[in-house]
């Protein structure tokens, strides 16, 4: 299995501090946020030669940061006019398992292990705690499967929220690259790859994983910013 770092965004709701940086490099207790991602699936076994970071706006200040390990580089060229379809749709050349972290997550590090323990091949971290928000990327859960994963679903009725990690197998990832694939080649290309994963869900089994109430945070927002560091007081 490979890790994956999804890391090719503007951030632009988070100008100016983004205006000579990516989002994964956004400062938290003196560390970027991309470095509690690498060290949690360090600690979790991983070898730097294991990772792969999915870059595209201002790539070269994450590989400055990492210099001098042996982290591996995707370079996304259209990250300024496709979503992160395209992305997730360039993993395709690792060509094995992949633990996918999308690069604006703060987490506590334990999730990780919860996902990797679980025995099914491609499964997905789920919050079944939290309050839901309009801004969450919510999950329909049935029969221990995802039926549903996008941000349209009513609050009354998802059953948690997806916080941006997946654990995805050789096997299903075949279906979902071509699926992607088929989107990108039909216009889609302001899609997510959440929408990825609803399109193909019932052709796939996509378990969720429940995050235990650990805490977390998918940053976009100065607020969210805030937050983050509050939860690095009691997680680091």
């Amino acid at each position: 299995m490979k890790v994956v770092i999804l890391a090719a965004g503007i951030g632009s709701r988070l100008y100016p501090e983004t205006a000579d940086k990516p989002k994964a490099m956004i400062s938290i207790k003196d560390r970027p946020l991309i470095h509690y991602q690498v060290d949690s699936v360090l600690k979790a076994g991983f070898s730097y030669e294991d990772i792969y970071v999915l870059g595209g706006y201002q790539f070269d200040k994450i590989k400055e940061y990492f210099s001098g390990t042996n982290i591996n580089y995707i370079y996304n060229e259209h990250y300024e006019s496709m979503n992160n379809i395209y992305s997730f749709l360039l993993t395709k050349q690792i060509g094995e398992n992949i633990l996918l972290i999308n690069s604006d997550d703060f987490y506590d590090q334990r999730m990780i292990a919860l996902l990797l323990e679980d025995p099914n091949p491609t499964a997905i971290l789920v919050d079944q705690q939290k309050t839901l928000t309009e801004e969450a990327m919510r999950v329909k859960i049935a029969d221990n499967r995802i039926q549903l994963i996008n941000k349209k679903i009513p609050l009354s009725e998802a059953d948690g929220e997806y916080i941006g990690i997946s654990k995805l197998g050789k096997n299903e990832l075949q279906t979902l690259y071509q699926k992607a694939e088929q989107m990108i080649d039909q216009g889609q290309t302001n899609a997510w790859y959440e929408n990825v994963y609803e399109a193909c869900a019932q052709k796939i089994a996509i378990r969720p994983v429940d995050t235990k109430g650990y805490p977390w945070i998918e940053i976009d927002d100065f607020n969210d910013l805030a937050a983050a560091k509050q939860i690095a007081h009691a997680i680091l």
